[in-house]
């Protein structure tokens, strides 16, 4: 039996991803070829696809350049997911170029849009070399399509879309929630505390690690742990998380000493929130149901809300958005939000809290959901930050009152997620 290769495995999946606009977690999960790699295959399958999608712009601007008598664009999706499979070794992977070019080459007879292609693909292959893209000196922007581009310029002005682009181009750490003795964990497990409860390391397999059996930590970007620390929960409120799945701000909030309920639409996405409560032995009741049909027996203290959105802050943990996601994909969200947002506040007694979180930059996702509601609900108000409890971010407040952590927010050497943080307050009659 012919040992599977894994660059056509990666083939495969940026077909799945960039062809029909599967992420690139679903087509990890569903890549049948994916799951019987082993090893150092499987995670040579992985970097390859992850670097692709992290430089893809640049990549093709690059292969472009050395296709001659047609347009790159024109060629047979497969040979160009196999043309990018090969730039990504030589230009970012730093495979020698000897196995880069032959290998490639090899694999095109296995992939059936790409078996006449080997000419091609060695000829273009030999002209790439390791330094292309520091050659092409093309600003970061450059590894997103035009559109996508466009839309981050446009709202996050160009230092800002620069600087979310430059943060996709290496892959994240490994942040770790560790709700006590952060600065022991941290020792253990060989990485460095970077927040209050929060331990970062280089790189992991999470569940192999010293603590996960036990249920010490969970796996958690330190940006999505604001929220929470903003809320403030204390021992005996009764607080609701709104949209909790996966559940690391159900598990916070828990480890906190308060009474909490995680409601989620998804009875399927709720079983990871029971999952990770059982192993980290903290308690909270679950509840499948719609936010926006379903009403607590009595008012809450506190309620987080961590809406739907579109996910542009996570670039890091995934590069393919800005080339799967359409214009009406991002557009859908912000009347979800402000129904939610609606809802989750007629859920909060008078003299409680809500703290609203997206995990995107963008304004019409975040402040712009937010002044609307304050707008429309005279009741409610921006309540006041305390800059110096919200390390590392206290440089995040904005002028708004709100939190944004855009790259840069905190002084971390490999960055965070951007989130966006409204913190709300009813005022008593």
């Amino acid at each position: 039996m012919q040992q599977l290769s894994p660059r056509r495995v990666a083939v495969s999946l940026l077909v799945r991803i960039l062809d029909h606009r599967q992420t690139l977690d679903e087509a990890l999960a569903q890549d049948a070829g994916f799951s019987a790699l082993e090893g150092s295959d499987r995670g040579f399958a992985r970097a390859m696809v992850s670097a692709v999608l992290r430089w893809l712009g640049q990549l093709d601007k690059i292969l472009a350049r050395h296709v001659t008598g047609r347009d790159f664009y024109d060629l047979d999706p497969e040979v160009r997911h196999l043309l990018r499979v090969g730039a990504a070794q030589v230009c970012i992977l730093r495979t020698p170029m000897h196995a880069a070019v032959s290998e490639t080459v090899e694999t095109a007879r296995s992939v059936d849009g790409a078996r006449k292609a080997g000419g091609l693909i060695n000829a273009v292959m030999r002209k790439l070399a390791p330094e292309d893209l520091e050659t092409l000196n093309a600003p970061a922007v450059l590894v997103w399509p035009d559109n996508f581009r466009k839309l981050m310029t446009d709202t996050l002005g160009g230092p800002g879309a620069t600087a979310l682009a430059e943060s996709t181009l290496e892959p994240p750490p490994l942040d770790l929630t560790v709700p006590k003795d952060a600065k022991l964990w941290a020792e253990k497990l060989g990485g460095e505390q970077i927040g209050p409860a929060s331990v970062r390391l280089e790189e992991g397999v999470v569940d192999t690690l010293t603590g996960y059996d036990t249920g010490n930590w969970w796996v958690q970007d330190v940006a999505a742990t604001l929220p929470v620390q903003v809320l403030a929960p204390k021992k005996g409120e009764h607080v609701l998380d709104v949209c909790a799945a996966p559940g690391g701000k159900t598990l916070q909030i828990a480890a906190s000493g308060a009474k909490v309920t995680a409601l989620d639409r998804s009875a399927k996405r709720l079983r990871l929130v029971r999952e990770n409560l059982k192993r980290t032995r903290l308690e909270a009741e679950c509840i499948a149901a719609d936010a926006t049909k379903w009403t607590p027996e009595t008012l809450v203290d506190a309620v987080l809300l961590d809406a739907p959105c579109s996910a542009l802050g996570t670039l890091r943990r995934h590069p393919e958005s800005p080339w799967i996601k359409l214009a009406e994909d991002l557009e859908r969200f912000p009347s979800i939000q402000a129904r939610l947002l609606d809802a989750a506040a007629q859920m909060v007694k008078p003299g409680g809290r809500l703290v609203y979180c997206v995990c995107t930059p963008l304004p019409r996702e975040g402040v712009d959901v937010v002044n609307a509601f304050l707008e429309a609900n005279p009741e409610w108000k921006r309540a006041p930050l305390v800059a110096e409890a919200l390390a590392p971010f206290a440089q995040a407040v904005t002028s708004d009152g709100d939190i944004l952590t855009l790259p840069g927010a905190a002084d971390l050497a490999r960055g965070h997620d951007a989130f966006f943080i409204a913190s709300l307050i009813r005022e008593e009659h």
